[in-house]
């Protein structure tokens, strides 16, 4: 009866929204400039820019939740399969390191500037920046789960975690 809950598909259509939303605006910006002497205020440059800084980040976690990130594979696939697993799981811990670190980073400049506002909307400059820590804490669920596969494919344990979710 119920479907079970996937992160993914939450994200899929967060990104399509934002998407048509981003079209939507810079329609109505180009159709206002063209035909009328001034835009609206809601249309401006700044909405587009949120929206497409909110777009990046999270297709940037789509694309961790479907482990598409561009890798380097040449080399690594010319080691045996053992020494592979290892490269695997030293790569995914680096990365869950990375991300962790980072997005803790940018979390702290985002509340340090969230009394700062963007010009003409007063959006507080918090919801444009928090973004990044956002698509980097979707996308350290992701790396830890990938992660956590890769040590029990190691240890001869293959689970199924379903990175589609």
């Amino acid at each position: 009866m119920f479907r079970r809950f996937k992160l993914i598909n939450v994200l899929e259509f967060t990104a399509f929204l934002l998407v048509i939303s981003l079209v939507s605006i810079m329609f109505v910006q180009v159709f206002a400039r063209q035909f009328f002497d001034k835009i609206p205020v809601w249309s401006g440059e700044e909405v587009a820019t949120l929206l497409l800084i909110w777009v990046v980040n999270i297709g940037a976690a789509i694309a961790a939740g479907r482990n598409t990130h561009i890798s380097m594979d040449y080399i690594v696939d010319k080691f045996p399969e053992k020494w592979r697993k290892i490269i695997e799981v030293v790569v995914y811990s680096i990365i869950c390191v990375f991300l962790i670190t980072i997005g803790w980073i940018l979390f702290q400049v985002a509340w340090s500037g969230r009394s700062a506002t963007t010009a003409r909307l007063n959006i507080s400059m918090f919801w444009i920046q928090i973004s990044m820590s956002v698509g980097m804490i979707i996308m350290f669920y992701y790396y830890v789960k990938l992660l956590i596969k890769s040590i029990s494919s190691l240890r001869g344990k293959d689970i199924n975690l379903n990175t589609k979710n």
